[in-house]
């Protein structure tokens, strides 16, 4: 009798363990969750993640509570998540730098397409590509056909990270080269093509709008396949004779390297019917991005698609770690 109560503990104990992770997913959060930021606070990459926030506190129950940590192409905030237990508890909210910390930091001490899975993408936003004011040209394949032809008068405010990036695209497509200033971001070098100190900025779009609307700037064109929905009166790149030239970027979730799958689809479910609701997108608008959710496979290839692309154009661009 005692051997058959010893076995029946030692059943109940294994089943007992194989159930824990489980358990453990169908209870997730049974605790506070991170929201990691690798951006500073009161950005629009800030906005959208405290919308996030907001509704998972809601929809959980649960406090879920945002860290920025700004810094290094935002690798330091990403190596914190990378490094945090793979419990779901520990999230990162990133965007498409998370594709480029390679290219840019020698040793981020971490591997980003390794020690963080996928989770869902949450937005997308465009670029757009912008000239002086005064620069006698007024789309894109006019700017490419005065750049060649004026190569002396055209000065590239570089941001950091993916713009420089996108930057090198269009001018390796384009087949033109300007004579590149860098500045500390995007906000620095479209204050400097308000000034006329250069002649043309790749930014994000929602940077740039200020200066558009105001005439400050002039919009050539956004890389993207239609025209956007935050900005519907600026063509697209296809429009001044690009057809094949389309990045866009994108924010998303990411979790460490071993977060369950089931805690991972919980999170993208719950997002899922969050970004469908009209009041999100049209939040999302407000600030100048376009709700938009995806399962972890779809995500996680957009990444490598990205970091391939980036790391093809930085070797060609002779872009190295520092």
């Amino acid at each position: 009798m005692i051997q058959i109560k010893r076995l029946c503990a030692v059943a109940l104990g294994a089943t007992l363990a194989c159930a824990g992770p489980a358990m453990a997913d169908a209870n997730y959060p049974d605790k506070p969750v991170r929201l990691v930021v690798g951006l500073a606070a009161g950005g629009s990459a800030d906005v959208i993640a405290r919308l996030i926030a907001e509704h998972l506190r809601t929809a959980w129950k649960q406090p879920v509570v945002i860290e920025n940590k700004p810094g290094a192409n935002t690798s330091i905030g990403s190596r914190f998540v990378a490094k945090a237990p793979p419990d779901g508890l520990t999230l990162l909210f990133t965007s498409q730098s998370l594709s480029t910390i390679n290219l840019y930091v020698k040793n981020p001490g971490f591997d980003p397409l390794k020690d963080l899975v996928p989770v869902t993408q949450v937005a997308k936003g465009d670029y757009v590509l912008s000239a002086n004011k005064d620069l006698p040209v007024d789309d894109l394949a006019q700017f490419a056909a005065y750049a060649k032809k004026n190569p002396e008068k055209v000065f590239h405010g570089a941001g950091a990270g993916v713009l420089l990036m996108v930057y090198e695209k269009l001018a390796g497509t384009m087949d033109f080269k300007a004579q590149q200033v860098n500045y500390r971001g995007e906000m620095p070098a479209l204050t400097a093509l308000a000034a006329g100190e250069v002649q043309m900025v790749v930014s994000s779009l929602l940077a740039a709008r200020p200066f558009i609307e105001s005439g400050k700037i002039k919009a050539l064109a956004i890389p993207a396949p239609a025209r956007s929905q935050v900005a519907p009166g600026i063509p697209t790149a296809a429009e001044s004779g690009l057809p094949n030239f389309h990045t866009d970027f994108w924010f998303g979730i990411t979790a460490p390297a071993n977060t369950p799958m089931e805690i991972r689809k919980k999170i993208a479910n719950e997002l899922a019917v969050f970004l469908a609701k009209p009041e999100t997108k049209q939040k999302f608008l407000d600030v100048g991005f376009v709700a938009k959710s995806s399962g972890a496979a779809e995500f996680g290839k957009m990444i490598e698609d990205s970091a391939e692309q980036w790391t093809a154009i930085a070797k060609r661009a002779g872009i190295e770690p520092q």
